[in-house]
């Protein structure tokens, strides 16, 4: 493991890369899109210049060669090997034609990172089902969709995790309790009150956000005063500095499960491993 590398798979807009940049660490990024690379390529020109930035214009699959990569028309952030993702919520997709590398292989050719941020619509266990559990990344987060992700990482060596909303980047709460339950119930008798309760709250945490001088929606990550502010959408910190407290398998999942049905799709968690060896 190289204590000072990262990887970025699914770099997407570059977010992510530029503070791991900004925190001193060598960064490999991996992106199918290659519009989006070659944006990457001038945003982070002197980086890679340096040699301290790869740039992996290529998909992850389970098999070296070629397959059909579905560019989403209006939202980047679907584009996807799979066609339903890329086309959810009523948006057109095209396909392309991209290079596609298995990920061990990757690992075997850049080395395994201290952290392993994953990011690919649909397709993430494939990193995760790579991985050499006699040499693993010490810490690893992905988008977490379904139950059967957190069963991969755990059968891969990690125990301990953490849960981290993406739409503030604040420690998932706990809904798993008796007042949960109460919120539950008033959610399905009184929806619109509800609605405009949330409503009220985000534009309160906009407005906190604004006075600190953090307002995170920009449309890149960026330093600002002195203080590194996060483009909405971004993964944020990792590791120990990741919100939130270590948790048990048995744990997350109940939190998580709860969050899922409180959330309705509206928000979505990271899932933030490490080993208990290595906390």
């Amino acid at each position: 493991m190289h204590q000072d590398l990262i990887y970025d798979v699914g770099m997407h807009n570059g977010n992510d890369t530029a503070y791991y940049l900004h925190r001193g660490f060598r960064v490999v990024a991996i992106e199918a899109d290659p519009t989006l690379v070659e944006q990457a390529r001038q945003r982070f020109a002197d980086e890679l210049a340096a040699g301290r930035l790869t740039l992996l214009n290529v998909g992850i699959a389970p098999q070296e060669g070629e397959a059909d990569f579905w560019i989403c028309e209006g939202k980047s952030e679907y584009n996807s090997f799979d066609k339903a993702n890329a086309t959810k919520r009523g948006h057109r997709a095209h396909a392309i034609r991209i290079p596609c590398r298995r990920f061990d292989n990757i690992l075997r050719e850049h080395g395994v990172p201290l952290y392993l941020k994953i990011d690919i619509e649909c397709f993430d266990k494939l990193c995760v089902e790579a991985l050499d559990p006699a040499d693993l990344p010490q810490y690893v987060s992905l988008e977490l969709t379904v139950a059967d992700q957190l069963d991969a990482l755990r059968r891969t060596g990690y125990d301990r995790f953490k849960l981290v909303r993406q739409d503030d980047l604040a420690a998932a709460p706990d809904l798993t309790g008796a007042p949960s339950a109460c919120w539950m119930t008033l959610k399905e008798k009184l929806p619109p009150l509800l609605f405009l309760a949330q409503r009220i709250g985000r534009m309160g945490r906009k407005l906190g956000r604004w006075r600190r001088g953090t307002n995170r929606r920009t449309e890149q990550s960026c330093l600002k005063n002195g203080q590194w502010v996060f483009a909405y959408g971004s993964s944020g910190t990792f590791g120990e500095e990741a919100p939130g407290e270590w948790l048990d398998f048995d744990t997350t999942v109940h939190r998580w499960q709860a969050f899922q049905r409180a959330a309705r799709e509206r928000y979505w968690c990271d899932v933030h491993a490490t080993r208990s060896s290595q906390t």
